[in-house]
């Protein structure tokens, strides 16, 4: 059994275990991704009180700074905390989050505000999930394994929210779209649980070999970072990117308003069913691109 699972990862027998472990993570982070984004923001753009000319742009705003905060607290944290403990301590919060989105209209006296504190959580979710994954995956091997297996990890995310983004519209004939909420929390702590399990068995210092200590990489200041043209140039690139794609998701959602507006009072779940096929066409072109193209470029 395992060495037709290694003849299926294209991965040699010592890396069978890591590799099996990140694609059952890489899977519940996928349908979790998929789960929680199509809810909220269905949830944010069919409300009455917010305004997509208005409401909508604040909304983006507040998400990017969220998550630049929470990516740059955890980048902070990183040299203070060992990164099994620092993950799981940023699992629990998503968790928690997660847990009051999902039960908190019993609690809060307007439901559309716990609407848009779920809509800007989206991005956070995003970024942490993704620092959690690809930090161990980096953690775990050494640059020639990385180039090898990354093809073979990458897919259970792709796998998982292709599925998640096809089946939502089909759950959504017999469930409520706030249950997207508990199969997300369920899938988080599905991630947490073998996050854990993974960090007991393969990210203790004396099981990471060929991995250089985070105390020993060289720590740039700021000046040094934009005096080192390939940093300055590819975090310009990197800002260019999230920004044109800010102004894409404001048009996206302005357009899909639009087009929505008149059947969201008969058919809450028509935005729903449009988000999650768009959202698996975008999923299944990354996924094709992943795996005919990726390997060929790192070659």
């Amino acid at each position: 059994m395992k060495e037709r699972l290694t003849r299926f990862l294209g991965v040699e027998p010592h890396e069978t275990g890591p590799v099996a472990m990140l694609l059952v993570i890489s899977f519940f982070m996928g349908l979790f991704i998929a789960t929680f984004s199509v809810a909220s923001q269905t949830q944010f753009l069919n409300s009455t009180v917010w305004t997509e000319r208005e409401d909508l742009p604040i909304a983006l705003a507040i998400s990017g700074v969220l998550g630049i905060f929470a990516t740059g607290f955890f980048n902070l944290l990183q040299g203070r905390i060992s990164f099994p403990v620092l993950s799981i301590l940023s699992l629990l919060v998503i968790v928690a989050i997660t847990t009051f989105v999902e039960y908190g209209e019993n609690f809060v006296t307007i439901a559309d505000l716990l609407h848009y504190f779920s809509f800007v959580q989206v991005l956070t979710f995003t970024f942490i999930t993704q620092l959690v994954f690809w930090g161990a995956f980096n953690r775990m091997f050494n640059l020639r394994q990385i180039k090898r297996v990354i093809g073979s990890v990458d897919v259970g995310t792709d796998i998982a929210s292709i599925l998640a983004f096809f089946t939502i519209p089909i759950l959504l004939r017999w469930i409520d779209i706030r249950t997207l909420y508990t199969i997300g929390l369920f899938s988080i702590i599905g991630f947490l649980v073998v996050f854990a399990i993974m960090s007991r068995r393969y990210l203790r210092n004396s099981q990471i070999a060929a991995v250089v200590e985070e105390s020993q990489n060289q720590q740039l200041s700021l000046v040094g970072m934009v005096k080192n043209r390939y940093i300055l140039y590819f975090s310009l690139f990197i800002i260019t990117s999230v920004v044109a794609l800010r102004f894409i998701d404001y048009s996206f959602y302005n357009v899909s308003i639009a087009q929505f507006e008149a059947t969201t009072a008969t058919n809450q779940n028509d935005l729903a069913n449009f988000l999650s096929y768009f959202e698996m066409m975008v999923v299944i072109f990354g996924f094709l691109f992943t795996t005919f193209i990726t390997d060929r470029i790192q070659q």
